[in-house]
């Protein structure tokens, strides 16, 4: 921080530790090539723990679902394909994939894409889910889904909400798709990078939009 002090610490993350070394390798390996290899050889068969504790809610704190999507992301596909670490890197992606895949989120479906290859299930949901998004409200209107929907508690859905009808938010596929209410005053406009970042991987993978 500006002052000094440290805002947090990855201490008991070595996904996130990992990752990003696993990019700094990347750009430059002379650097951090020999301290990547050094953190792997000891962290890499604990990657899969922060995944399975953050998967005991599927709902409380979802972003931590698109910081692990988004970490795994680089670090399972700046590994070499031949090395023995990254089969440790996929076993905790298909923890945090199969706790979420049912949850209607194009941006987690195109990641999945890029790492596990083609689907063509989750590529029809993945263009259908970004159409909804073009079906939204562009504004951060008050929106109360409680009569609409049956709900597991107060503010939890029984089932992840359709894409149109989900709460304004900044970046959509870091909110819980169980939200029942929330949102502005209908003063701010959506960036929509949200789309624009999920549209692109789209069609870079070829999907039909």
């Amino acid at each position: 921080m500006p002052d000094g002090e440290f805002s947090t610490s990855f201490l008991y993350r070595p996904d996130q530790q990992l990752s990003f070394l696993q990019v700094g390798r990347r750009i430059n390996p002379r650097k951090f090539g020999w301290i990547y290899s050094s953190y792997r050889r000891l962290f890499a068969s604990l990657v899969s723990l922060p995944i399975y504790v953050d998967n005991h809610d599927d709902h409380g704190r979802y972003f931590k679902f698109n910081l692990n999507y988004i970490n795994l992301y680089n670090l399972i596909r700046l590994e070499e394909k031949s090395s023995l670490y990254r089969r440790a890197y996929l076993n905790a992606y298909n923890l945090l994939r199969n706790r979420t895949e049912h949850h209607g989120n194009a941006h987690f479906n195109l990641v999945d894409r890029a790492l596990r290859g083609e689907d063509l299930a989750a590529d029809a949901e993945t263009s259908a889910l970004l159409e909804a998004w073009l079906q939204r409200p562009h504004r951060d209107y008050w929106i109360d889904l409680r009569s609409k929907y049956p709900a597991r508690d107060v503010d939890r859905a029984c089932s992840p909400i359709p894409v149109a009808d989900r709460i304004n938010t900044d970046f959509l596929w870091q909110r819980s798709p169980f939200l029942l209410y929330g949102g502005g005053s209908g003063t701010i406009e959506t960036a929509g990078i949200d789309y624009i970042l999920a549209y692109w991987m789209a069609r870079y993978y070829g999907l039909p939009l």
